[in-house]
């Protein structure tokens, strides 16, 4: 109980970009993310329109509507014309993110009606809850702590 309530607390205290710093410099080893081969099945379903590629290339199909309506930044990055030089798989229109497969997977776990994914360490909470605010995903943050509180 003590554990989440100094979690909740550091939380609320860092900003997006201090945050990512903070966990950079002071990673535990024991928490680095492992790649995986594959994206999960559930992000990968024929009827998306767009892909997130993540840091370890791993694309995540996904739907607009439902970047846009959870972020006001991707709200902002679909709404622009696409480069003429953009990557397109299968079709879809590409963007990379410097976040890993592991994180995305727990952001778009949130946005799906799927069961979430919440990381089982304090530093891999902290990269998600810096995503959160990257993206600015107030909504999914909130769940996430939360969550996390639970």
């Amino acid at each position: 109980m003590y554990r989440a309530k100094e979690l909740l607390r550091m939380l609320n205290l860092l900003q997006a970009e201090s945050a990512l710093s903070l966990v950079q410099d002071q990673e535990d080893p024991q928490a680095q993310i492992i790649w995986t081969p594959s994206p999960p099945e559930t992000f990968d379903v024929s009827d998306t329109n767009f892909i997130i590629r993540s840091s370890d290339l791993i694309d995540f199909r996904v739907h607009k509507s439902i970047l846009a309506t959870a972020s006001p930044i991707f709200k902002d990055l679909l709404s622009l014309p696409q480069p003429s030089d953009s990557e397109i798989v299968d079709g879809h229109h590409m963007v990379q993110l410097s976040e890993s497969s592991e994180l995305l997977n727990s952001l778009l776990s949130i946005l799906y009606p799927i069961r979430t994914v919440i990381p089982n360490s304090y530093d891999k909470v902290l990269y998600l809850l810096a995503a959160c605010q990257k993206y600015e995903m107030a909504s999914v943050q909130s769940s996430i702590r939360a969550e996390v509180k639970r």
